[in-house]
């Protein structure tokens, strides 16, 4: 068995009765990599992560580890290791013990055991307290200790089931930086499902937006955040706008477009050669959003705006999030800098216009079908 942690799965199904789980996904995780699996509940991320470690198997499909496949293997002879939502950790055991527990059961002895478990707690700052009992530490320090037994059997691979979900804003602010920290020294691949969008955004080199039970985008965070494939990851992410027309003209390189409300788009190609009359969705980043009063407007011909009411204002420090009702949209939102919305402030029941420069459009692969989608970041 080679030392890669590099993880292949090719058309990997999971079927509970007659409901796919998981349903033909093709996927590459890099060795090293920090991988996170982001999607609403039941989407099907931890049944993948279950499938890796080897608690589910595949009702098809093929899952590989370095090069080794690993279906039928049990756990312990895959190169992994699993971290638990809630920790698991051994209530009756001192913490050196609750780290050593794995190495005890595969007989090593146990003056080495408790030797590597007091390195591996160094390592997660928690050696000054090796002999106190779980219900002895706070939430973050079990969170380590969680850690550090994952990690003492030098797994190939670490697998981190909603590892920050139980832990305070804070805790998980700090724990983010730990975990990368941590799989950045170790060289190993970690992979992460979370359904927290701005912690997936943080840690991951590869993150992967499942819906479900299907993958919607596998890029690297800063692509999924400015390029979303389709209007479920532009929606998920809660970062963009997601609007459609129909193409009217296409002059230098930049398509016109003509919404069913009537308002005019103008977004470049990119790549892409519509034909007049087909529909192309694309989306726009709520912090390129200019907001402005209708009163302000000379007139409503001018391309890419929208016009609607404030819905709502909330205040979030360096912006500030205006949520708009436009007819005929589930929601537009705008995240504009609080030095330019004190200027001139609005709120609920002003008329409005929203605009954003053409270059700020990104063409989407799938034509949105206007259906609001349940799970989108508000």
């Amino acid at each position: 068995m080679s030392n890669s942690g590099e993880i292949r799965l090719v058309d990997l199904t999971k079927k509970f009765g007659d409901t796919d789980a998981v349903k033909d996904i093709n996927l590459t995780i890099p060795h090293g990599s920090y991988c996170c699996l982001l999607g609403p509940s039941g989407c099907g991320k931890t049944t993948i992560l279950r499938m890796i470690a080897g608690h589910e198997t595949p009702t098809s499909g093929e899952i590989t580890i370095g090069d080794t496949s690993v279906v039928g293997l049990p756990p312990v002879q895959r190169g992994t290791a699993m971290m638990f939502q809630s920790y698991a950790l051994f209530p009756h055991l001192s913490i050196r013990d609750n780290v050593a527990f794995y190495l005890k059961m595969r007989g090593v002895g146990k003056d080495e055991r408790r030797k590597r478990a007091d390195e591996m707690l160094e390592r997660v700052q928690l050696a000054h307290l090796r002999d106190r009992m779980p219900a002895q530490l706070s939430g973050g320090q079990q969170q380590r200790v969680a850690l550090a037994r994952s990690l003492i059997t030098n797994p190939r691979v670490l697998l981190l089931d909603e590892p920050l979900s139980a832990l305070d804003e804070f805790l998980r602010l700090q724990m983010r930086v730990e975990l990368k920290t941590l799989q950045a020294e170790l060289g190993i691949t970690f992979v992460h499902v979370t359904h927290t969008q701005p912690e997936a955004i943080a840690l991951a080199d590869m993150v992967v937006v499942m819906d479900t039970g299907r993958i919607d985008q596998a890029a690297s965070a800063r692509e999924i955040y400015n390029s979303p494939a389709t209007p479920y990851v532009a929606r998920f992410m809660g970062a963009q706008n997601v609007l459609t027309g129909a193409v009217e003209g296409i002059e230098d390189g930049i398509a016109r477009l003509k919404s069913a409300r009537g308002e005019t788009f103008e977004i470049p190609r990119q790549n892409v050669t519509p034909a007049i009359g087909e529909e192309m969705s694309f989306s726009v980043r709520r912090d390129y959003i200019a907001i402005r009063k209708r009163s302000d407007i000379e007139t409503e011909a001018a391309a890419n705006a929208v016009f609607g009411t404030v819905d709502s204002i909330e205040y979030q420090g360096n912006f500030v999030k205006v949520s708009l009702q436009v007819p005929g949209m589930d929601t537009f939102v705008a995240n504009v800098p609080d030095h330019d919305y004190f200027v001139e402030p609005i709120g609920p029941g002003d008329a409005v216009a929203a605009k954003w420069d053409k270059q700020h459009a990104h063409v989407l692969d799938r034509v949105d079908t206007g259906v609001p989608e349940p799970y989108a970041a508000r």
